[in-house]
């Protein structure tokens, strides 16, 4: 992508170092595609710890609009939205959907988080792009250890959030590390497991989730 004028009309970024990222994006967009980021209507920068149905909404209102460009006659004229959360609700990315479904030509979307969760649903209609402090991130085995060591991950987890010194964000990486070695295990041997992981999933993309009781009934169930 950063060699050429031609864009896909959403990118999905899983990349930790966010902030270095959308410098990067910034000088591309700026230096090879030629669209201005400061001071252009036709170009969004919003960054959410949680990207909520009513954001959802405002951004899908945004980009039906007709450009600015558009509107003062000069042609060809593109709409960029970047966007950065920490976590976007289930109802946010239904509102979404229709958006990347029919997209509407001129406009690209760069969506970017420090891990994957988007639901397969909206991800299957974007170009995923893992970056590299994405792909270094090691976690030790969590089907190795014994059960009390995976209940205390979970107390960790938990309290961190009550004390907001952690996310939500942080027990769907728990969830993504053990999906992650149940499909090393073999898909037909972890099944059983992975069905619960698709379910405590659903679960946590909820608002107000339990997810003390989640990740409990998860652990207790690989």
């Amino acid at each position: 992508m950063y060699h050429s004028k031609e864009l896909h009309h959403a990118y999905y970024f899983v990349e930790h170092k966010a902030g270095e990222l959308v410098s990067k994006l910034k000088h591309f967009l700026e230096n090879v595609v030629g669209i201005k980021t400061v001071g252009n209507p036709d170009f969004y920068h919003g960054k959410f710890e949680t990207l909520t149905i009513d954001d959802a909404r405002t951004i899908t209102e945004l980009s039906g609009r007709k450009s600015f460009n558009y509107l003062e006659a000069r042609l060809p004229s593109r709409r960029i939205y970047i966007i950065e959360a920490d976590f976007v609700t289930e109802e946010a990315q239904n509102s979404l959907l229709k958006v990347f479904e029919e997209p509407t030509s001129g406009t690209h979307f760069f969506i970017i988080s420090p891990q994957e969760i988007l639901l397969p649903t909206l991800r299957s209609r974007m170009m995923v792009i893992e970056g590299e402090s994405q792909k270094s991130v090691k976690e030790e085995n969590i089907l190795r250890l014994p059960l009390n060591e995976r209940l205390a991950k979970v107390k960790e987890i938990t309290e961190g959030i009550s004390n907001e010194e952690k996310t939500k964000q942080d027990a769907i990486i728990l969830l993504n590390q053990v999906e992650v070695e149940l499909y090393e295990k073999g898909v037909e041997k972890s099944s059983g497991a992975l069905k619960v992981c698709e379910s405590a999933r659903a679960s946590l993309y909820d608002r107000g989730a339990p997810i003390k009781m989640i990740l409990e009934n998860l652990m207790l169930s690989i």
